[in-house]
């Protein structure tokens, strides 16, 4: 739960501060005022460097979509949603879809070549070059064009799918989406200065900014398989560590058997199954990989008292999964277990040596039968 909430409570931080802030723009010096409408631009370009060193294409085109109403200004018409923020919702929309393939690749050319036909198709259209009767016809018991009704179907369309699947994934990139549709609304249906304006849109680039470092900084401290944090938050996590605290280092019963019977797929499916229960049941307790096939649970403070209690069940829960490793026609389910080694830290150790000495009960609790716990 602080993850999901994080990744969308910091891009909302950062809209009502601009808002906030653009209430009083005009108090800024005159130099500052001057500057302001380029400070969207100068943000785009850190934007962009920041996805090309991290390799991040989606973001590229983002950026992209987010600047279509100040570098093409070529709305004629009052509706609202203009077709600029309606090219934007569809592209958001369909970078919600897609994977992430990089910056320089025939993928991101070729979805950076769709959005370029998006605009060129808005451009005649605002411009009378193209036009579609169906899309004039009013509607007089909605109030409005039937090619408004359809824009908002679609701003609304990606906004509920961003909101899903943030809500379903606490994924950054759909928070990210759904904040900027957000501003962009706001822009339109509320009225500001130049400067106002300037502001919000800088906003929208802040937000991307964070979610590239943001990004990056997971993939660095979490594991990729498990969705755990890894080794190095780990790491982190024991050079702050109060003086009562405990870990407990957990490993996957007889799991390279399991590979060599079943294949590294279903094996990566155990570790994931172990990783679901661990972040599902671990309550209170951290819980990290630390390689392999082996994890760790750190207890602090109160916790310490509920380590016993957590452990069993963690123990229980493991030992109740099934994994279907079924073969052809021949239909089987198998359960794995775990084995537990915990160590409660003495005043003044290291907690490389608590961790040694939980490795030394996880070793006993193997040697004693597994699928149990020993304490140290």
């Amino acid at each position: 739960m602080p993850q999901k909430m994080g990744s969308l409570l910091v891009p909302l931080f950062i809209l009502l501060i601009s808002l906030f802030a653009s209430a009083y723009v005009l108090e800024l010096p005159e130099l500052a005022i001057s500057v302001l409408p380029l400070l969207p631009y100068i943000l785009a370009f850190v934007m962009v460097f920041l996805a090309w060193h991290f390799n991040r294409g989606k973001v590229l085109l983002a950026g992209g979509l987010l600047l279509l109403p100040v570098m093409f200004p070529y709305v004629t018409t009052s509706s609202i949603p203009s077709s600029a923020t309606l090219i934007t919702a569809i592209g958001f929309g369909l970078l919600l879809m897609l994977k992430e393939r990089g910056f320089f690749n025939r993928y991101a050319f070729n979805r950076m070549l769709f959005l370029i036909m998006l605009v060129a198709w808005s451009v005649f259209y605002e411009r009378g070059w193209v036009n579609f009767t169906f899309l004039n016809m009013h509607l007089p018991w909605l109030g409005l064009s039937f090619s408004t009704l359809i824009s908002w179907l679609v701003v609304l369309t990606t906004i509920v799918a961003s909101t899903i699947t943030w809500w379903r994934h606490a994924d950054g990139f759909s928070a990210a989406v759904l904040v900027s549709l957000v501003t962009l609304l706001l822009i339109e249906l509320m009225t500001f200065t130049t400067q106002q304006e300037s502001s919000l849109r800088s906003a929208q680039m802040l937000i991307w900014i964070w979610f590239v470092v943001a990004e990056s900084h997971r993939m660095a401290y979490r594991d990729e398989l498990t969705q755990l944090p890894g080794r190095r938050a780990l790491n982190e996590a024991l050079v702050a560590l109060p003086k009562r605290y405990a870990v407990a280092m957990l490993d996957i019963d007889h799991f390279k058997k399991f590979n060599d019977s079943y294949g590294h797929d279903k094996g990566d499916e155990v570790l994931k199954l172990v990783a679901r229960v661990l972040q599902q049941e671990s309550g209170p307790a951290s819980v990290y990989r630390y390689g392999g096939e082996e994890f760790t649970v750190l207890f602090k403070g109160r916790v310490l008292e509920q380590a016993q209690t957590i452990l069993e069940n963690l123990r229980e829960h493991i030992h109740l999964q099934q994994l279907n490793v079924t073969v052809g026609d021949k239909e089987k389910m198998v359960s794995v277990t775990a084995s537990i080694g915990i160590a409660t830290a003495e005043e003044g150790e290291l907690p490389e040596d608590v961790i040694k000495r939980a490795d030394v009960a996880l070793y006993k609790a193997k040697k004693k039968g597994r699928n149990c716990i020993v304490m140290n």
